[in-house]
């Protein structure tokens, strides 16, 4: 038997004492470790090789729709011998884990929802200030797609587009006086 499907065997009787969780198919080949998922995005990594004779867990994160992790700051991991009896490992893990991960999954995962958030509302006022700029504005989408281009101008929105960069380039001094009394007028002075 391989250390992988020896992982497996005995994640699989501890699995009788954690209702609700199950492998995650997608760890299936790997060789050293497989992580358990509950179906709501929740994962238990776990990890046969990091302390001998021990199963090392530690949390899954959520990700936001940029594929960025968002983890706490300071991971808990936990070891448990793998040698005590199924339902005993399931019970620690249970008792010394889950609590912790639990809170600190939904704590991640609002963030991931806030920055999903913010990047929602920078791409539509991005889209917004394009549309002011008509057809000769362009957005880059693959670089930067919260950068609008025209001739002679750049546009850059920040954070939850809130707050904006503008270049101008090779405009005229009528133009830029222009640009710099609207911005006086609207207050952008004294933000």
């Amino acid at each position: 038997m391989t250390d992988k499907q020896q992982l497996d065997a005995e994640l699989t009787t501890i699995l009788k004492h954690l209702p609700g969780w199950q492998f995650d198919p997608k760890y299936a080949d790997h060789c050293w470790c497989a992580v358990l998922i509950d179906g709501t995005g929740r994962g238990i990594h776990v990890n046969a090789t990091q302390a001998k004779g021990r199963f090392c867990l530690s949390g899954v994160w959520p990700t936001d729709s940029e594929h960025q992790v968002h983890g706490p700051d300071k991971h808990l991991h936990i070891t448990v011998a793998r040698n005590r009896p199924p339902e005993k490992i399931a019970a620690e893990i249970d008792r010394r884990f889950l609590p912790w991960y639990f809170a600190a999954y939904a704590e991640q995962l609002k963030r991931a929802e806030q920055h999903d958030a913010a990047r929602n509302r920078q791409h539509e006022v991005t889209v917004e200030l394009a549309a002011l700029l008509g057809p000769e504005a362009s957005r880059r989408m693959q670089s930067n797609p919260n950068q609008i281009y025209a001739p002679g101008l750049t546009v850059d929105i920040h954070g939850n587009g809130e707050s904006a960069s503008i270049e101008l380039r090779y405009k005229s001094i009528t133009t830029v006086k222009a640009v710099l009394k609207a911005i006086v007028k609207a207050g952008g002075l004294t933000e």
